[in-house]
């Protein structure tokens, strides 16, 4: 599969894995003009894991978390989001 093919098909998927951490993109990018830069570097990042397959499956079990699995390649970042969006709520 190539990196586009991976791209369109993990659109959702780092979106649906932050929200589960309590990260409101649309949110972070009304307030800050680099939300959007940070969002399409996650994309980049989720496209080009090979634990797609079992991102999803955490995605549909997770309703709720405090962190990313630990093979998320954007764990690091979505657990800063999440302190700051505690912060802010």
């Amino acid at each position: 599969m190539s990196f586009f093919d991976r791209l369109v098909r993990n659109v959702d998927l780092m979106p649906r894995l932050a929200q589960r951490l309590g990260i409101d993109w649309a949110d972070r990018m009304d307030r800050s003009p680099y939300a959007a830069a940070e969002y399409r570097h996650a994309l980049m990042r989720c496209a080009e894991c090979p634990n797609d397959g079992a991102c999803r499956a955490w995605v549909e079990r997770a309703h709720q978390a405090d962190a990313a699995p630990d093979y998320c390649r954007n764990k690091e970042m979505l657990q800063r989001l999440a302190k700051d969006t505690e912060k802010q709520g």
